[in-house]
């Protein structure tokens, strides 16, 4: 129950956040030849970052539940609302008073989005990467299972110790 809360605020958060177009869980395609151009040195960079900004994801997650129950409203009541809203074939079923905290709860959470983005530009830089290397790094990693399994065996290096 809780693992499935978790994943449900996670996909909150991308939804509402959208920062994912700078941070690059879709990235933009990766020529082959740059795909296995990846040094062992930007590889435990990426790891660094990767693993920086997972933190700072789960911090913001904190906020932005805070900022909702804030409002008033369960985070499950939140979701159902917005995912009601985010899709045109749907009617919100939910009260004036529900879509007046809802949008509040909205406007809070647009507010956090450019400290958030920084804090991800910072901890990218701060490991050794640019923003864009960072980006054709992860889009080189999602093309190559052999550098997925040396980014895992880096994280795990990295989390042991």
């Amino acid at each position: 129950m809780l693992a499935a809360k978790k994943i449900k605020i996670a996909l909150l958060f991308v939804t509402l956040i959208g920062s994912a177009g700078l941070f690059a869980q879709v990235q933009q395609p990766v020529a082959p030849e740059q795909a296995t151009n990846v040094s062992d040195a930007e590889l435990e960079n990426f790891a660094t970052a990767y693993m920086g900004m997972q933190m700072e994801n789960q911090k913001a997650q904190q906020k932005i539940m805070e900022t909702i129950e804030g409002q008033g409203l369960e985070v499950e009541r939140f979701q159902e609302i917005q995912e009601a809203t985010a899709d045109p074939n749907k009617e919100v079923d939910a009260t004036e008073e529900e879509k007046t905290k809802h949008k509040n709860a909205i406007a809070e959470i647009e507010k956090m989005r450019p400290e958030f983005e920084s804090k991800m530009e910072a901890i990218i830089k701060d490991s050794g990467l640019t923003v864009e290397r960072y980006q054709s790094v992860g889009a080189a990693i999602q093309a190559d299972k052999a550098l997925q399994q040396k980014l895992q065996g880096i994280m795990v290096k990295k989390t042991q110790g």
